[in-house]
C-alpha cells in the first residue's frame, strides 16, 4: 500500500471526515525541521560510547517532553552520566545552530491562510520554554498566529506527556472560547502524538517520518507526507 498524500485516497474518505473549528500543531518535526538537529546531537553523544541512535529509539523519543527523553535515552544504553548531564551535553551539541531551523514545508503559506479566515490556532508540544523561544525565534512574526501555546515541558497544569492526552486537553482547554475536543483538529509528526490526540477525543493529521510504516499510523485520521498537501475543506475549513 502506498502513503496516502492528501489526494489518492482522500475522496473515499471524507465521510470519516468531522468539521472542525479549531487547530493544534505539534512544534518540532511539524512546523520546524528540529528533530534532524536532536537526531544528530543525540548520535554524537552516544558515539564514544559505541551506540547508535536507532530508528526505532527515535520514533519512541519524538513528541515527548524534553526531559522524558533525556531519561529514556539515558536508561536504554545505561550511559555513565544522570539526565540533566545529557540534557547539557545535547544543548552544546546544539547552541548557535537552534536559532537558525528552517520552517517545515507548507507551514507558512497554511498559517497564513488559516489566520486570514480568523480559524482559532494554538500550539502543544513537549518542548520547554527556553528551547521553544530559541527555536522560533527567527520565525517570530508567524507564530503570532497562535493565540496561545501551551510546552508540556514547562506548563505544571499538563500533568502527564504523550501518549497521555492532557497537553492537547489543556491547549483546547485555553482557548477563548474552550471548544469540545472533537472540534479539534491536531498536527502531529510523532506516533506518541498521533496517540495523544486521539485520546483526548481529537482527529489527528500525521505527518511522520516517511520510514514510518503504513499500520503503525493506520489511526490516524489523515496521514501526509508534508503539510503542502493538506486540504483544509476535508474538514470544513476555508480551502486553500
Amino acid at each position: 500500500m502506498s502513503e496516502e498524500d492528501g489526494s489518492r485516497k482522500a475522496s473515499s474518505r471524507l465521510c470519516n471526515f468531522q468539521p472542525v473549528t479549531h487547530c493544534i500543531f505539534e512544534l518540532d518535526g511539524l512546523l520546524i525541521d528540529s528533530e534532524r538537529l536532536r537526531t544528530e546531537s543525540v548520535q554524537k553523544i552516544l558515539e564514544p560510547y559505541g551506540h547508535t541512535y536507532s530508528f526505532d529509539l527515535k520514533m519512541k523519543c519524538m513528541g515527548k517532553p524534553d526531559s522524558e527523553q533525556a531519561a529514556l535515552i539515558v536508561n536504554t544504553f545505561n550511559l555513565p552520566f544522570s539526565q540533566t548531564e545529557f540534557e547539557n551535553q545535547q544543548e552544546l551539541q546544539c547552541r548557535g545552530k537552534m536559532g537558525f531551523i528552517r520552517l517545515m514545508p507548507g507551514v507558512k503559506r497554511l498559517l497564513n491562510h488559516l489566520k486570514s479566515f480568523n480559524i482559532p490556532m494554538a500550539i502543544g508540544s513537549g518542548s520547554c520554554l527556553d528551547s521553544f523561544t530559541i527555536k522560533t525565534r527567527q520565525h517570530s512574526r508567524l507564530f503570532d498566529v497562535f493565540s496561545h501555546v501551551v510546552l508540556s515541558g514547562s506548563d505544571e497544569e499538563v500533568k502527564l506527556g504523550k501518549p497521555a492526552p492532557d497537553i492537547f486537553l489543556t491547549t483546547a482547554s485555553r482557548f477563548e472560547d474552550a471548544p469540545e475536543p472533537s472540534q479539534c483538529l491536531v498536527f502531529e509528526s510523532s506516533l506518541v502524538g498521533m496517540e495523544a490526540a486521539l485520546a483526548a477525543g481529537m482527529q489527528v493529521v500525521l505527518v511522520p517520518d516517511p520510514l514510518v510504516s503504513i499500520n503503525a499510523s493506520a489511526p490516524a485520521t489523515l496521514r501526509l507526507r508534508s503539510l503542502e498537501t493538506f486540504r483544509p475543506q476535508y474538514f470544513g475549513l476555508p480551502p486553500l
